[in-house]
């Protein structure tokens, strides 16, 4: 059988079947009712659900319950104090081993310490700028994991994947061709333009991790505009991401959010001075 009568038994077979379909009311309806059903799914993971992860109060994991058979409650209450410390020191020991990891790297990386409400950026482990953090929001999805998830979680250094933001990662300024050697001198010579634009960015790091920074000053109101294509980005790349998975037959798997506000100036220096995909120690407790 040759490839013009494979095409056609396959076309005479779609259009039976179109056909059928326009004249069955149940198939019309069923089709309908997935259609519009399949976006409100969507919608609902990718805006409705992270639109309430976020809570300002930074989680502390509970530690695994455990049943201590033939103890009494003083010694059974002991032994579940040194197991906690014992998490608590493989966390630090992660964290720090974290730090001497990313101080081999010749770029820029963050240092995030939550308890502290500090984020650093450092190079070959000096910090080259501090940031005190005055509001801290982790999303709920952290208090599901005990100790041990965590550990095994921030095992390794998160490394950044992709960014949004509202300002440029690198400051250009536009000049009018000078028209002689004089006026290009007098250019050259005067002091940049302040930037003024608000900052927001968000880098999205491996292990479904985001950081969000927001300056703690009030946008200006012709910003307005700006601000709001930035958050299309982000649940554009919400929506993007619940697509894929949800077209895969997979679960979508939410963001674990970690949003953190910290002066304008501060905003601008850490985006603009971190490569594209920076490296992170994630200090929780």
């Amino acid at each position: 059988m040759d490839l013009s009568k494979i095409l056609r038994l396959i076309w005479n077979e779609i259009h039976d079947f179109i056909i059928w379909f326009a004249h069955s009311k149940p198939a019309i309806i069923v089709a309908l009712f997935l259609t519009l059903l399949l976006p409100a799914y969507v919608f609902y993971l990718a805006v409705v659900s992270p639109a309430s992860s976020c809570d300002h109060d930074f989680p502390t994991a509970d530690t695994t319950e455990m049943a201590l058979v033939g103890l009494d409650v003083d010694s059974s209450q002991m032994i579940l104090q040194k197991v906690d410390t014992i998490w608590d020191l493989e966390l630090d020991k992660a964290y720090l081993s974290n730090m001497l990891l990313l101080s081999f790297q010749d770029s820029a990386y963050l240092n995030l310490n939550l308890p502290d409400s500090l984020l650093h950026m450092e190079i070959k482990g000096v910090p080259v700028r501090e940031c005190r953090l005055t509001d801290i929001r982790v999303t709920k999805r952290l208090r599901c994991l005990n100790k041990s998830q965590l550990l095994q979680w921030i095992s390794t250094p998160f490394l950044g994947r992709a960014d949004h933001s509202t300002i440029p990662k690198i400051r250009y300024v536009v000049k009018e061709a000078p028209k002689d050697t004089s006026e290009a001198a007098l250019q050259n010579a005067g002091p940049l333009p302040a930037d003024s634009s608000s900052v927001f960015f968000i880098v999205y790091f491996n292990r479904h991790l985001a950081i969000e920074v927001r300056q703690r000053e009030e946008p200006y109101d012709y910003e307005e505009e700006v601000l709001g294509s930035y958050e299309k980005e982000i649940q554009g790349a919400v929506r993007s991401k619940t697509m894929q998975a949800v077209l895969a037959g997979l679960s979508p798997e939410p963001e674990i959010l970690i949003r953190l506000e910290v002066s304008k100036a501060d905003a601008r220096a850490i985006y603009r001075g971190l490569p594209a995909y920076p490296g992170l120690a994630l200090k929780l407790q």
